[in-house]
Order: C-alpha cells, then structure tokens, then sequence
C-alpha cells in the first residue's frame, strides 16, 4: 500500500474557506426556509379564515333570505286581510243601500 501524500497548507486552507463558504450558505438558505415555512403557515391560516368568512357570509345571507321572505308573507297576509275587510264593507254598505231602496221605493 502506498501512502497518500499530505495536503500541503494552501490545499487545507482552500478546503475550510470553501466549507465556510458552503456552511454560510446552508445558513442563508436555513434562514429563508424558516420565514417560507411561516409564510406558508399564514397563507394557510388567511385561507381558512376566508373560508369561514364565505361560509358566515352565506349562512347570513340565507337568513336575510328567509327574514325577507317570511316579510312578503306576512305582508301578503296583512293586505289580504285590508282587502278583505274593504271589500266585506263596501259589500254591506251596498247591500245597506239595496235594502234601503228596495224598501223605500220613492224616496
């Protein structure tokens, strides 16, 4: 077996600069992953906030439905019932006026 020669002195230097310089990376890039992964962890909890927004959103929107139709229906009732009674007068004044004549014919 034959021995490997030693590194002399620069080759040694030029390897740790070149193992700072990779380590000094690994650490730029160890730095803007953990912001990413927060960033991707916001992103995450502004989506689901959205979502339930949306959903709140349309669960109040299907109230308001329901409220205004059930509005139009006791309106609806209410005019029914003006009309009714409108109609249900002018019937008996009417029919108090026929009576009237019928009975006094003349004047």
């Amino acid at each position: 077996m034959q021995q490997q020669p030693a590194p002399d002195m620069s080759t040694l230097s030029y390897r740790i600069v070149s193992l700072e310089q990779h380590v000094q990376q690994l650490q730029t890039e160890l730095r803007t992953y953990v912001p990413a992964r927060e960033n991707e962890l916001q992103l995450q909890s502004i989506r689901s906030t959205v979502e339930r927004i949306e959903s709140d959103v349309k669960q109040a929107k299907q109230q308001v439905t329901e409220l205004a139709n059930k509005q139009d229906s006791i309106l609806i009732s209410v005019l029914r019932y003006v009309v009714v009674t409108i109609v249900g007068i002018i019937v008996t004044v009417a029919t108090g006026l026929l009576i009237y004549f019928l009975t006094h014919p003349g004047g």
